[in-house]
């Protein structure tokens, strides 16, 4: 049993409940101390000599514009870019989700392109000592997890083809799904995307049983939310709190049981959401129609949070209450595209 004495009064009602976490970023999951370790072991040329700094540099600690919150990623990506590091990096996260927050339950997203160094890694030797440092960690942990490999909005219609590609050859071994993320305006292919690009890919992977979750009405608004539940039919969209604007889009989400991965303190970090007045509204809104939500924390390292301090704040400002807060839980488990043993 998870240590729960260093936690907050509040979250007794979560003693002995495992929980379950859909959306994490590998690229904002392994510790800075472990990122700092891997640098130096690999001989990658920092652009600091002190780990404070570099610390500061890959966490947020104030409030980012959403382009400049994923340029946070270059130098996260940089240091993951080898099969050993993904291996170490693997067990990391899936290790302290567990003893941190008692998560028995554990999807990863990354992008392997993004660690390839421009080609010079092997796409199947990030994505295979990745898959291994997962296993190697669920050798030690009661935890089942899960690989989702991401395709990129800037990213030419081959290298996504590719991403699908791996996704269903490594589906047997863990690979679970996959996703879109990525800037929406860095470059033309970026600044041009539509959803429709990639609906053939989408249908493909749906084709060999991998689940299907789309970053979307984050940054983005209703309109390219409704391109992507029309156009891919997501089984889950990440973030997605822009359909609180548009009432016949929450009830195709209801309708179509499209279940929305929420991420509380990101959505404050870049300014999706203004405060928690705001986030209390969107939070009522959904639960007064129905929609499907899940609580994650997106990347707990870099947001400095964790699934249970996540879970105290929304209680502490009356966003959320306890009922609320594991009925999410159960919504992500039953939502996970982890098969069931």
């Amino acid at each position: 049993m998870i240590n729960t004495t260093d936690f907050s009064p509040n979250l007794h009602f979560l003693e002995g409940v495992e929980l379950t976490e859909l959306h994490t970023h590998v690229g904002f999951s392994i510790s800075p101390t472990m990122l700092w370790e891997i640098a130096h072991d690999q001989g990658i040329r920092l652009p600091t000599k002190s780990y404070w700094e570099f610390e500061k540099m890959i966490t947020i600690h104030e409030a980012k514009g959403y382009e400049e919150y994923l340029s946070m990623y270059d130098w996260t990506e940089k240091i993951q870019s080898s099969p050993e590091a993904l291996f170490t990096g693997m067990q990391n996260i899936v290790s302290g989700a567990y003893r941190k927050n008692n998560i028995t339950k554990l999807e990863m997203r990354f992008n392997p392109i993004l660690r390839n160094r421009k080609g010079e890694r092997d796409l199947d030797h990030l994505i295979v000592f990745a898959l291994q440092g997962m296993e190697r960690a669920m050798l030690k942990y009661p935890v089942k997890a899960g690989i989702i490999l991401m395709m990129d909005r800037r990213f030419s219609q081959q290298e996504n083809a590719g991403i699908v590609k791996k996704a269903i050859k490594y589906r047997h071994r863990g690979v679970v799904g996959i996703d879109l993320a990525g800037p929406i305006s860095l470059n033309d292919q970026s600044a041009r995307f539509a959803p429709r690009d990639i609906k053939s890919l989408v249908e493909e992977a749906r084709g060999f049983g991998l689940g299907v979750t789309i970053h979307t009405g984050e940054a983005t608004g209703i309109e390219e939310m409704w391109q992507v539940v029309e156009e891919l039919s997501p089984d889950r969209i990440g973030h997605g709190i822009a359909c609180i604007q548009d009432q016949k889009l929450m009830d195709h989400l209801v309708n179509n049981k499209i279940v929305l991965e929420t991420c509380p303190t990101s959505n404050l970090n870049t300014k999706v959401l203004k405060d928690f007045d705001e986030m209390r509204h969107v939070y009522a809104t959904l639960k007064k129609n129905n929609v499907l939500f899940t609580i994650n924390t997106d990347g707990p390292e870099m947001q400095c949070i964790s699934l249970r301090a996540e879970f105290q704040k929304l209680l502490e400002h009356n966003i959320l209450t306890k009922e609320d807060l594991l009925r999410a839980n159960q919504v992500a488990s039953e939502a996970s595209f982890i098969k069931q043993e």
